[in-house]
């Protein structure tokens, strides 16, 4: 059961606080995670050797849009669990720094801004795609799924693997076997991803009362499950090299990254549990970099 806050004790938080700042603003839309703007741009190139720059632009505009108003609303809604985690008690929202009432219109501007952009630039696919990728992870996956259900990981990493659909699509406005690949790497990867933050987070999602794997089953558990999203990771860059992304510099590199990485999930699960923290840690930027890198090698 959730230890989360009261809200009562938030609103009174928000009442002592000063005015929200700019950068306050910022915050809230989790800037960090914009990176995957770079997926949805390498579907585009790939979509499209010779890129119009204006098409590019704006549709990385209103996906960045669309990613941001999507953050507002999901730390509107985890402002009081936000409030027990050591990472997240200083955010904006958990601190009482901005009202709801403020971060809901921001949010909504932001939202409505990024329809606006894409309606005008794209074309009725790619406005589809984005609004489902805000669909699910501000209201399944915020709102619904994460105090009540471990597969909540699973639902976010579908939207937050939308952009490399709705790069493609906006380019040539269907979607094809490349950007589907490229869509269930970036939903598989993002539970071992997830997965290994909550390994040496633990004690604070269980502080918090959130649900996750490592919560409802324990590290071992986690840690097996890791093990079944490797090889589906490595599958899914094979299958992309198979459909003739990236040449043999792709596929020789993918395989090399993709089994160093899978060694790593294989080493933290020998070692169990005295080690899953630190292991975690370890898997939690070593996934970064591994997805980071399938991506930049699609585009040599």
């Amino acid at each position: 059961m959730s230890q989360a806050l009261p809200r009562r004790s938030l609103e009174a938080a928000e009442g002592r606080a000063a005015a929200p700042s700019f950068r306050d603003f910022v915050e809230i839309t989790k800037p960090k995670h914009q990176f995957v703007l770079f997926t949805g741009f390498v579907t585009m190139r790939l979509a499209a050797p010779e890129l119009p720059w204006d098409l590019a632009l704006f549709t990385l505009l209103g996906t960045a849009l669309a990613v941001a108003s999507s953050h507002v609303f999901n730390q509107i809604f985890d402002r009081d669990i936000d409030a027990l985690m050591e990472r997240t008690k200083n955010r904006p929202m958990a601190a009482g720094r901005i009202r709801v009432p403020q971060a809901a219109a921001f949010g909504s501007v932001l939202g409505l801004l990024s329809l606006a952009v894409m309606a005008w630039k794209t074309n009725p696919l790619t406005v589809l795609l984005t609004v489902a990728g805000w669909f699910v992870y501000a209201v399944v996956y915020s709102y619904w799924l994460k105090r009540r259900s471990p597969w909540c990981t699973l639902v976010g990493g579908i939207s937050g693997a939308m952009p490399t659909l709705i790069g493609w699509a906006a380019v040539k406005g269907n979607l094809e076997a490349v950007p589907l690949l490229f869509f269930a790497f970036m939903a598989i990867w993002q539970s071992p991803h997830f997965f290994a933050l909550s390994l040496y987070r633990a004690d604070e999602y269980r502080r918090a009362g959130i649900p996750v794997v490592v919560v409802r089953y324990g590290i071992r558990s986690t840690l097996r499950r890791m093990l079944v999203h490797g090889p589906l990771l490595i599958g899914c860059t094979l299958l992309l090299s198979a459909q003739g992304v990236g040449g043999a510099f792709f596929l020789y590199t993918t395989l090399i990254a993709g089994l160093l990485y899978y060694a790593g999930i294989i080493q933290a699960n020998r070692e169990g549990e005295k080690a899953a923290a630190a292991w975690g840690k370890r898997l939690f930027h070593a996934s970064y970099a591994y997805m980071l890198l399938v991506f930049a090698c699609a585009l040599v």
